[in-house]
């Protein structure tokens, strides 16, 4: 699987990009270390034949199967991921959270037209980093996920009025904070399905049971379908998709929109971005 697996991750853009980065340094090393090994006064002369070289039967030839197995990858990772499933000791791996992870937002998250490929990397990456924090802790998932969607409640209902008021004439400042919601939205649809049971509260003694999947995912996926409206309709028109009730402070969910809002808008890897919001998921319960 592991061969199968490296390939199959080529079916990302981000490490499409970062392996053909990779082709090129890798490609203007060896050209450079020809020059070094051919004598110095020939190396003056010889240049431009030894990059014709490297060029036409290094990097060329590598890149064409680069691009290749990218087209390639997303079937296989699809194959990998039905294979996973039905594998208990697999699905159990970190390989296997990364393909439970792209085969559930591949089914079950229909990202809004306004989103970019890059707001369903950060989808991706975010719940992946959050379900290898808590690896041998999933009893702590359901409270995780109390956390981000207790967020998820509160910004969705802010960013209709926050829009009108402050970006009704600056669309891009919408579009970016509309983004940066679905994101936020469709990491959360994939641990709300890998979330066990009910949804724990928010607060320690909160004796109220939280909501069950399904109006859990009815509420993300009235969510994705608002980013739309956000972005497309002059007049935003307010929020209509329910509440989940869950108990967050104003405060906390202030702090984590923040870190999500980073993170969304860092570029790739973003990895002390990534972390400042895993951190602020998995602190402890708030005291009630």
């Amino acid at each position: 699987m592991g061969v199968r697996l490296l390939l199959s991750r080529l079916a990302s853009a981000q490490t499409r990009g970062a392996a053909a980065r990779a082709l090129i340094v890798l490609c203007g090393m060896g050209f450079l270390g020809t020059l070094v090994v051919l004598a110095v006064q020939d190396a003056l002369e010889r240049w431009f034949f030894a990059l014709l070289v490297w060029a036409l039967f290094a990097y060329a030839p590598l890149r064409i199967v680069l691009e290749a197995a990218g087209t390639l990858a997303p079937a296989l990772r699809r194959r990998l991921a039905v294979e996973a499933q039905f594998d208990a000791a697999r699905a159990r791996s970190a390989a296997g959270v990364e393909l439970s992870v792209d085969r559930l937002l591949e089914q079950e998250v229909i990202m809004p037209r306004i989103a970019t490929p890059l707001q369903k990397e950060k989808a991706r990456d975010g719940a992946l980093a959050v379900l290898l924090a808590l690896r041998g802790k999933s009893d702590r998932l359901p409270a995780a996920v109390a956390v981000v969607l207790g967020c998820l409640e509160r910004w969705v209902a802010e960013i209709g009025p926050w829009a009108q008021r402050e970006a009704g004439q600056n669309i891009q400042a919408r579009w970016r904070e509309v983004r940066a919601l679905a994101a936020m939205a469709g990491m959360t649809r994939v641990l709300v399905e890998l979330a066990p049971g009910r949804v724990a509260p928010a607060q320690e003694g909160h004796e109220q049971a939280g909501p069950d999947a399904r109006s859990r995912g009815e509420f993300l996926d009235a969510c994705l379908d608002y980013c739309d409206e956000l972005a497309l309709e002059v007049d935003v028109p307010p929020w209509t998709g329910g509440a989940l009730d869950l108990a967050i402070s104003p405060a906390r969910a202030a702090a984590l929109r923040n870190a999500w809002r980073t993170y969304s808008e860092t570029g790739a890897p973003a990895m002390e971005a990534r972390r400042a919001f895993v951190n602020l998921v998995l602190e402890p319960p708030e005291p009630g």
